[in-house]
């Protein structure tokens, strides 16, 4: 159990995985939309994205080529919002 809840808040400890999760709280979207929201390349973002769907964060789901992310659960949702996620400033 632990495990798990390290695993979750070292996930959280970067700035990066934090302004996607910030996006991700407004809406789901493809892994191609944060590019220019976060101002990183494809190849980090995609790394972000590993961490926190192995965290339990988020969750996936292929749409066609694309693949198309959301907060996996509502309760993580609300927990992020009260912490205040939400208003961390967008990146660009």
């Amino acid at each position: 159990m632990i495990e798990e809840k390290v695993k979750l808040f070292k996930a959280l400890g970067n700035e990066t995985r934090l302004r996607i999760v910030r996006y991700l709280l407004e809406n789901e979207r493809c892994a191609c939309d944060f590019e220019p929201m976060v101002d990183r390349d494809q190849t980090t973002i995609s790394r972000h994205l590993k961490v926190l769907t192995e965290a339990g964060i988020l969750e996936k789901e292929r749409d066609g080529k694309n693949v198309v992310y959301r907060i996996g659960d509502g309760n993580l949702k609300d927990t992020l919002r009260e912490l205040g996620i939400e208003e961390i400033e967008p990146c660009c």
